[in-house]
């Protein structure tokens, strides 16, 4: 009879046959890797910490980092609590959003899929309590940020001087103000979310996952975008990210390693 390493058990929360396997109910098959502890922990961390916040879970390719933050997932919506008499559930109090950053960047430039991660963010936190008016000024500040994306995909294209696409969509008098304008947009629409009185909606949890399969010239772009329009107040981001994968990237933009460039490593 073959026995089953420990590494051969299945690790639970993963989506099997578009059904979640849930770790709490799998009495009969504990989480054998004892990764259950560190997603109670965060996910106890992320309904109390303070915010803007982002959260890194690294490591390399196939090493669990999605079953990992899928556990979080679910302990975040999964768990309930009384206020002012009112039995709250996660999944209403705290609003989660999954963004596959590998879907975006399929038959995309770099700027295209930077841009699209962008609107699948703005466009999931509209979809809480259809805030799509709101969601119209950042729609629009986004639309502005594309044409700088076009003139960088077309001067790269046609082996102009491009330079880096994230300095040319946040860097410059012109671009800050739009960056400005499309941050002051989404704080706009989480804000209106929050506030109405329909709602128990306390943070956004937004999980970016599979970083590690794109070029890591381009995950290093997408990083440093959701830095500069994302610092939003209840608002909790939690990257999977391939240490290696960031600082081939990060060669690519400002070279190898060195006493002088050790600050942007």
């Amino acid at each position: 009879m073959t026995k089953i390493s420990v590494i051969d058990q299945p690790v639970k929360s993963l989506v099997e046959n578009n059904q979640v396997i849930r770790r709490r109910d799998a009495k009969s098959d504990p989480d054998r890797l004892g990764t259950g502890q560190y997603a109670e922990t965060l996910a106890s961390f992320i309904r109390q910490c303070d915010t803007p916040m982002t959260i890194g879970v690294q490591g390399e390719w196939g090493s669990g980092k999605t079953s990992l933050l899928n556990m979080i997932r679910e302990e975040i919506q999964e768990e309930q609590r009384e206020r002012y008499s009112t039995i709250i559930k996660g999944s209403d109090e705290f609003k989660c959003i999954w963004i596959n950053t590998w879907e975006h960047s399929l038959l995309k430039s770099p700027e295209q899929c930077l841009l699209s991660i962008i609107e699948e963010i703005i466009d999931e936190i509209a979809t809480v309590d259809n805030s799509y008016k709101t969601a119209e000024k950042a729609k629009a500040a986004l639309s502005l940020l594309a044409k700088g994306a076009v003139r960088v995909g077309a001067a790269a294209a046609f082996g102009a001087q491009a330079g880096n696409v994230t300095q040319e969509l946040i860097g410059g008098s012109a671009a800050s103000n739009t960056v400005k304008q499309l941050r002051t947009s989404l704080e706009e629409i989480v804000k209106t979310v929050k506030n109405r009185h329909q709602n128990h909606t306390a943070k956004f949890v937004i999980f970016v996952d599979d970083l590690d399969r794109l070029e890591p010239s381009v995950a290093v772009m997408v990083l440093e975008l959701l830095k500069n329009i994302f610092t939003i107040e209840d608002c909790v981001f939690v990257l999977a990210i391939d240490y290696q994968v960031i600082v081939n990237g990060l060669k690519r933009k400002v070279g190898e390693q060195t006493a002088n460039n050790e600050w942007e490593f």
